[in-house]
């Protein structure tokens, strides 16, 4: 499985956040399993055009979140000992959708009933 990240140099949202934000992605999303490999950072970087401190960013905050580790012999992977990281992260990408959601809704007028009869029934048609 190979990693597929589009950078837009145009926005205001730092590259190593767009590298960080695409690999957390594809990660949550199972696109990138358990110790699938990512290119090492100089790789990565030749294949993006940008420095290897960007990526070299993005990394170390997706180690920091116990999303990918460096295996000796093997290179950058994704954690095999992720599950709980991935379920924290799901859950933070959770509550700041339901923050914009909350926010949202104040700001149509809805009431917190309102919402929830929507939300109920939004789920329910899944």
């Amino acid at each position: 499985m190979e990693i597929e990240i589009a950078l837009s140099f145009q926005g205001d949202t730092p590259i190593y956040e767009q590298i960080e934000t695409q690999i957390r992605s594809q990660i949550l999303s199972g696109k990138l399993e358990a110790g699938t490999p990512i290119p090492s950072m100089r790789a990565l970087a030749k294949m993006l055009k940008v420095s290897v401190i960007t990526v070299q960013k993005a990394y170390e905050n997706l180690r920091n979140e116990g999303l990918i580790e460096s295996v000796v012999g093997r290179g950058t992977i994704v954690s095999a000992s992720n599950r709980q990281a991935i379920a924290e992260a799901r859950q933070r990408e959770l509550e700041e959708k339901i923050e914009d959601v909350i926010r949202l809704a104040k700001e149509s007028g809805l009431s917190l009933d309102q919402l929830q009869d929507l939300i109920s029934l939004l789920f329910k048609e899944d």
